[in-house]
C-alpha cells in the first residue's frame, strides 16, 4: 500500500491511517469522537486516505475502542445497514438454514430422550391450563428426570407445538430457528460495533464448526442458551457504543440466556460480574434513569428464580449430587479448587477445541473433527491476539469477558461439549476479528473482493460437504447403539415399528425393554397415542429372570437389544420362538428383535435354585480402620467402599434381599458400642447382631423406625455399652415389603 502524504499541520488534530473499502472509509486504530464531529479527508492518489479529527475527547456512549466508518451522510443503527449487507446476510442464513434442515432426523442418528421431554413438556403444560404436574402456574424450571435444568425452552416449544403440532422433525426445527439468533447476533456485532470487513465470515464460521453444527440440530436447550447468550453479547456491545437503550434487551437476552439452560446459569454470572467491574465507570456515567430502570429489570428477571428457591429449596443441591459434582465430595477444600482450575483450563484448551478428542460421549462428537476446524485455528489465535493488545477497548474486552465465562459451568462437574457450546460465539467472533487482522497485513497485494471470494467460498463448500459427510458417514462413525453410546432407535421403534405391531396384534401387549436408552418412558409419550402406551410395557429380559412373571407368547410380543435376546436364548428358563421381525442398526447389524417367549416346564425349580444360590452373601476384604471382611446381600448397585466414604451421596443397593445383610468380619477384635446408619427414604426395622470377642452369647439390638425424612440418618446402640466383638451383623428390613425388595444404604460408621 503506498504510504499516505504527510501533513505537516493541521490544528486541534492527528493523523489517522485509514483505508477506504466498500464504500466504507475504516481507519486503522479506533477514534473517540462524539457524535456529529466534523472531520477532513485529504484523498491522495491510491488508497490511502488520512482522516484528520478535529476533536479528540471521548463522547458518553461511545467506547474506545471502536470504530467510526458509516459512510458520511448518514445516521442511526439501521442505516448502516445496507441492502447488500442485508442480502449477504440472507445468504448466509438460507446456508444455514439448508444445512440444518435437510435430512434433519437423520442426523444425528439418535432422537434424544432429553429432546423428546421438551415437547412432552410443552404439551402437558398447555393441556393442564399452564399449570405443572404439580399445580404451579407457569413454574419457573420443569423437571428432567431427576435433574431441575428446563426452563425456558419448554416454553419456546410450547409455542411452536400450539401453532404446528408436533413430531421429531418440528421439536428439531423449533430449535434451528432459535439458533439461527446466534448467527444474526455474530453477524451484526462484527458488522456495526467491530466494522469488520470479513463480518459475514463470523456466521459462516458458526455454520461450519462441528461442534454446533452437531448440536444445533437437535433439541437440547443448551443450543437456546448459546443462541440467547450470542444475543446478549451484541446487545451489550451496542450497548457500550451506540447508548444507554441497549442496556434493557441485553438484560432481557441475559436472562434469557440464564433461564435456557442450566449452564447458562454460570455463564451469565461470570458474564455479568466480569462486565459489571470492567465497565463500571461507563455504567455509572449514564445516569439516575437508566441506572434504576437497569436495575428494575434485573430485579424482574431474578423473579423466576426466587419464585423458584422458594418452591424447590433443595434443587441446587440435589442436581449437584445428580451429577455427581466432585463439591459434593468430602473431599479438602483445597482439592476442590484444583480440581476446579485443571477442569476450567481443560474447558479452554486448544486441544480439546481443534483435535478430535474422547473426552466426550460418541453422541456429541463428530468422527475425525474437532470441535471447531483446525484450520480456524490461526485466525483465532490472532484474534485473540487483538483483543488482548487491545485489552482497554472495552468492545474487545467483551469478546474476552465471553471465553472466560463459557467453561465456568462445566468446571463446576466435568468437561462436556453440552455444558461448554457457549464457547463457539466468541470462537467464531475471534475468527472474523483474526481474519480482518491477516488480511490487513496483505492488503496491498491482494484485493478485498479477491479474499472475501475465496473465503466465502471455502467456508460455504465446507459447510455442505459436512452435511454430505453427516448424511452419508455419520450413522456408522460410531456402532455402539447402546446406552453407552449413540442410543439409537428411539424413532425406528416408537415412531413406526411398535404403532405397527399395535394395529397388527389389537390383542397384544408389548413388552419393550429400556435398557438401550436414558429415560426411554419420554419416547412413549412423545410418539404414541394414550390408547397405544396402554398396552405397551417399558420392562426388560431380567424381571422374568429372576422370578417368575405371568408369561403368554400368544398376547406378549418383547422387543429387546441383541444382549438380551442373547441372554434369553441362552437361559434355561425359556423357550425362545425365532424372531418375527429383526430391526436392524444403520451398520445393518441387528439392533432390535421383536420374539415372543415362554417358560420351560420346570421353571419353578429352576427359579428355586437361583433364589438360593443368591441368598448366599458375597465376602470382600475391606481396610477400615484395620482388615475387615465384609460379606454382605447380592447388590446391583454400588460397592462395599460406598457404605464407609463419609458421602451420603454414594451408595449400595440390595438386589432382591430382605432384610438387607451386612456382616463385618473383624481380622482384630474391634471395640464397638453402635452404628450410625443413613439409608435411602423408607420405614424399615434395622437389627444389630453383635459376636463378642470373648466368645460370650450374641448381643442383639433392634429398633423400628417410622415417619423419618427423607434419606434419614439413625443411630443405634448395643445394649451393655462398648463391648470388643468379632463379627457385627446389620439386618435392613424394609416396612411392608415382600421377600423381594431393593434397599438403599448410604452410609455406614461405627462407633
Amino acid at each position: 500500500m503506498p504510504e499516505s502524504p504527510e501533513i505537516k499541520s493541521v490544528p486541534a488534530s492527528r493523523v489517522v491511517r485509514a483505508v477506504y473499502c466498500d464504500g466504507l472509509i475504516r481507519p486503522e486504530e479506533p477514534l473517540d469522537l462524539p457524535e456529529g464531529t466534523p472531520i477532513q479527508m485529504i484523498v491522495p492518489t491510491g488508497l490511502t486516505v488520512v482522516v484528520a479529527g478535529e476533536s479528540l475527547r471521548s463522547a458518553p456512549g461511545h467506547a474506545s475502542g471502536s470504530v467510526l466508518s458509516r459512510p458520511l451522510g448518514r445516521t442511526g443503527l439501521l442505516a448502516e445497514l445496507c441492502l447488500s449487507d442485508a442480502l449477504i446476510l440472507s445468504v448466509g442464513l438460507l446456508l444455514y438454514a439448508l444445512t440444518r434442515l435437510v435430512g434433519l432426523t437423520a442426523f444425528p442418528i439418535y432422537f434424544f430422550c432429553d429432546e423428546a421431554i421438551q415437547t412432552n413438556l410443552a404439551r402437558a403444560l398447555l393441556a393442564n391450563g399452564l399449570r405443572s404436574a404439580d399445580g404451579t402456574f407457569l413454574p419457573p424450571y420443569f423437571l428432567n428426570a431427576e435433574k431441575w435444568n428446563l426452563s425456558l425452552s419448554i416454553y419456546v416449544h410450547l409455542v411452536s407445538t400450539a401453532l404446528f403440532g408436533s413430531s421429531a422433525f418440528l421439536t428439531r426445527a423449533t430449535s434451528v430457528a432459535v439458533s439461527g439468533l446466534a448467527l444474526v447476533a455474530v453477524a451484526l456485532a462484527l458488522r456495526l460495533v467491530f466494522q469488520n470487513r470479513f463480518w459475514w465470515a463470523g456466521p459462516l464460521a458458526l455454520t461450519v464448526a462441528p461442534a454446533w453444527f452437531l448440536h444445533s440440530r437437535t433439541a437440547f436447550e443448551t443450543v437456546m442458551m448459546v443462541a440467547f447468550y450470542a444475543c446478549f453479547l451484541c446487545c451489550y456491545l451496542l450497548y457500550r457504543t451506540r447508548g444507554a437503550v441497549w442496556a434493557f434487551p441485553a438484560i432481557v437476552f441475559g436472562a434469557m440466556t440464564f433461564y435456557a439452560y442450566a449452564n447458562g446459569q454460570g455463564v451469565m454470572l461470570v458474564s455479568g460480574v466480569l462486565l459489571l467491574l470492567s465497565d463500571l465507570r461507563y455504567h455509572l456515567r449514564q445516569g439516575w434513569r437508566v441506572i434504576s430502570g437497569a436495575s428494575a429489570a434485573l430485579l424482574v428477571a431474578v423473579v423466576p428464580l426466587a419464585r423458584f428457591r422458594v418452591l424447590k429449596p433443595d434443587a441446587y443441591a440435589g442436581q449437584m449430587r445428580a451429577l455427581d459434582s466432585y463439591w459434593t465430595h468430602t473431599i479438602p477444600l483445597g482439592e476442590k479448587l484444583a480440581t476446579f482450575g485443571a477442569t476450567y483450563l481443560a474447558g479452554m484448551s486448544p486441544t480439546y477445541w481443534f483435535l478430535p478428542n474422547t473426552v466426550d460421549l460418541e453422541r456429541h462428537r463428530m468422527a475425525g473433527m474437532g470441535h471447531l476446524p483446525l484450520a480456524m485455528l490461526p485466525f483465532i489465535v490472532v484474534g485473540l491476539g487483538v483483543c488482548v493488545i487491545r485489552l482497554r477497548s472495552p468492545i474487545h474486552r467483551v469478546v474476552l469477558v465471553a471465553v472466560l465465562a463459557a467453561p465456568f459451568s462445566s468446571a463446576l462437574v466435568a468437561v462436556s461439549i453440552t455444558r461448554v457450546l457457549a464457547m463457539v460465539v466468541p470462537a467464531a467472533i475471534l475468527f472474523a476479528i483474526g481474519l480482518d487482522c491477516c488480511y490487513r497485513w496483505v492488503a496491498g497485494r491482494l484485493h478485498y473482493r479477491i479474499a472475501a471470494g475465496v473465503v466465502a467460498l471455502t467456508l460455504s463448500v465446507a459447510s455442505l460437504l459436512l452435511l454430505r459427510t453427516a448424511l452419508t458417514d455419520g450413522p456408522t462413525w460410531f456402532t455402539n447403539y447402546g446406552m453407552a453410546g449413540m442410543q439409537y432407535g428411539a424413532q425406528q421403534l416408537f415412531g413406526e415399528a411398535i404403532p405397527d405391531l399395535l394395529a397388527r396384534e389389537p390383542d397384544t401387549q408389548l413388552l419393550v425393554s429400556p435398557t438401550w436408552a436414558n429415560n426411554p418412558n419420554a419416547y412413549l409419550d412423545f410418539f404414541l397415542s394414550p390408547i397405544q402406551i396402554s398396552r405397551v410395557q417399558m420392562i426388560n429380559i431380567d424381571a422374568f429372570t429372576v422370578s417368575r412373571q405371568p408369561l403368554d407368547p400368544a398376547r406378549q410380543i418383547f422387543v429387546m437389544p441383541p444382549d438380551e435376546y442373547e441372554r434369553a436364548v441362552k437361559d434355561s428358563k425359556f423357550i425362545v420362538s425365532p424372531p418375527e421381525r429383526i430391526i436392524p442398526y444403520p451398520n445393518d447389524q441387528p439392533g432390535f428383535y421383536v420374539v415372543r417367549m415362554r417358560y420351560v416346564d420346570n421353571v419353578d425349580t429352576v427359579f428355586a435354585a437361583d433364589r438360593a444360590a443368591r441368598a448366599q452373601l458375597v465376602a470382600e476384604q475391606m481396610d477400615i480402620g484395620g482388615p475387615v471382611t465384609v460379606a454382605h446381600s447380592l447388590l446391583d448397585m454400588g460397592t462395599p467402599e460406598n457404605l464407609f466414604d463419609d458421602n451420603p451421596n454414594t451408595l449400595i443397593r440390595g438386589f432382591e434381599a430382605n432384610p438387607l445383610v451386612i456382616e463385618l468380619r473383624f481380622a482384630q477384635p474391634r471395640s464397638i458400642g453402635g452404628v450410625k446408619l443413613t439409608v435411602g427414604s423408607m420405614n424399615f426395622t434395622l437389627r444389630l447382631i453383635g459376636t463378642p470377642a470373648d466368645g460370650g452369647p450374641q448381643i442383639i439390638a433392634e429398633q423400628r423406625y417410622n415417619g423419618l425424612p427423607p434419606d434419614p440418618t439413625v443411630s443405634l446402640d448395643l445394649p451393655g455399652g462398648t463391648r470388643k466383638l468379632s463379627v457385627l451383623r446389620l439386618e435392613i428390613s424394609p416396612a411392608g415389603a415382600e421377600e423381594v425388595a431393593h434397599v438403599h444404604v448410604r452410609d455406614l460408621a461405627l462407633r
